[in-house]
């Protein structure tokens, strides 16, 4: 009887056996869908990071020089200039009403050359009290957002940002930016742009700065006076460069009505001829 049971058991061990060996192989959907991510996520970072590296490697660049008009207009009037500061990173201004892109690091070339950058080099390196976001603008100890502050005669004040690319000689209508103001690049030379806040469906003026960008610019060493003009009928575009060392003086403008600009450091004095 002993050896009996022993058989039984040991057969049943073995159909035992039997059933599990021959059971539904093991899924491979679960480790080839974390494969799947891991490749989809690494293809992400790789391509993420080129695509930095080409924003990176767009205009402008070390040693570019690009001069672009800035007005801040608010509840119906010009605001004061932001004055002069020095930055590392080389986007400044003059206490002109321009703003100066020179880039001296990696932190102002290509993508990194924004408005945004701009406000942050004066309140970090000028030290001066301005901010901007999508509904606020702080300047100078005002502040003027969205649904808070109001204007004289105006139901419901909003914040936009004007911008010409050809801000001196166009009168196209300009480009209407409505929020992200802090990623605007400055990459285009001879560009322009207002921060408005007031009358949402008012027409935004150019800044003051726009009628004589180009004399301050090339007083700024950028080496050379660009002028353009709409061209007569039948005529094609033109365009006058004049050569111009740092610290010369730059001159527009007809022999009758002219208008010369000298530099005296970071000074410019603009005079009218008799």
């Amino acid at each position: 009887m002993g050896k009996a049971s022993s058989s039984k058991k040991v057969a049943r061990a073995a159909r035992a056996g039997g059933r599990t060996s021959s059971g539904q192989p093991r899924s491979l959907l679960f480790p080839g869908a974390i494969t799947l991510v891991v490749v989809l996520g690494l293809a992400l970072v790789v391509y993420a990071r080129e695509d930095r590296r080409n924003q990176l490697m767009e205009f402008p660049q070390l040693s570019d020089h690009i001069h672009q008009s800035i007005g801040v207009y608010a509840c119906g009037e010009w605001l004061q200039d932001i004055p002069g500061f020095n930055t590392r990173v080389g986007i400044h201004t003059h206490t002109d009403g321009v703003i100066h892109v020179h880039p001296h690091s990696e932190l102002g070339v290509g993508a990194n050359a924004t408005l945004g950058r701009y406000f942050e080099n004066a309140r970090e390196e000028g030290g001066f009290d301005v901010s901007l976001s999508d509904s606020k603008l702080e300047y100078f100890g005002q502040t003027f957002e969205e649904g808070k502050t109001e204007c004289e005669g105006v139901d419901d004040p909003q914040l936009r940002v004007a911008y010409w690319k050809n801000v001196q000689f166009t009168e196209d209508d300009p480009m209407i930016w409505s929020g992200d103001f802090k990623g605007l690049r400055l990459n285009e030379d001879g560009a322009g742009l207002t921060i408005y806040f007031g009358d949402p469906d008012a027409e935004i003026p150019k800044p003051p700065s726009s009628d004589n960008l180009a004399a301050l610019g090339a007083v700024d060493g950028s080496g050379a006076v660009t002028t353009t003009s709409e061209p007569a009928d039948g005529d094609t575009d033109t365009s006058d460069t004049t050569d111009t060392a740092e610290g010369d003086a730059a001159t527009s403008g007809a022999a009758d009505d002219a208008t010369t600009t000298t530099a005296a450091g970071d000074e410019t004095t603009t005079t009218a001829a008799p």
